[in-house]
């Protein structure tokens, strides 16, 4: 049982996805279990690799960062999608990185400041890859909803 995740761990999951700064005092008060057993069971997430830390959730377009982008890339090769990805993921402003299956061999989400800076970072960073035949883009207008799976529903 040490190996698997059970109702208890699941309603941590869910309290702690919701704020991960939660204290573990809160979590224990709202799953009705002792911060011990708390502790216990989020260490034990951690080491198990269900857990792997913490992360803000940031508002980009308070700082400054008016679009978000997704690209769907297209390889020359697919045996290339490991070094793409390398070096997409030293470009500072893409955030996500997925090697996919279906239309794109890579798919990606990238912030910028307003549309000259995507057109640089389009033209002069993620063009300019070898590897990369083709690109599309979608421009986001709007983010709904960004949450973790709900384990208790």
């Amino acid at each position: 049982m040490r190996d698997k995740l059970d109702g208890v761990d699941h309603k941590i999951l869910t309290l702690l996805s919701d704020d991960a700064q939660m204290p573990y005092t809160e979590v224990a008060k709202r799953a009705g279990i002792s911060p011990g057993t708390v502790h216990m069971r989020t260490r034990k997430m951690k080491n198990m690799g269900v857990i792997k830390g913490a992360t803000l959730s940031l508002d980009y377009s308070k700082m400054g960062y008016k679009m978000t982008v997704f690209l769907g890339i297209y390889l020359r090769e697919s045996f290339l999608y490991k070094t793409v990805m390398e070096e997409l993921a030293k470009i500072r402003e893409v955030v996500k990185i997925h090697h996919s299956t279906g239309k794109y061999d890579i798919f990606i989400k990238v912030h910028a400041k307003d549309s000259l800076h995507y057109r640089n970072l389009y033209q002069e960073s993620i063009l300019t890859i070898e590897g990369i035949r083709g690109i599309e883009s979608f421009i986001s207008v709007e983010e709904k909803m960004s949450r973790h799976i709900d384990f208790e529903g």
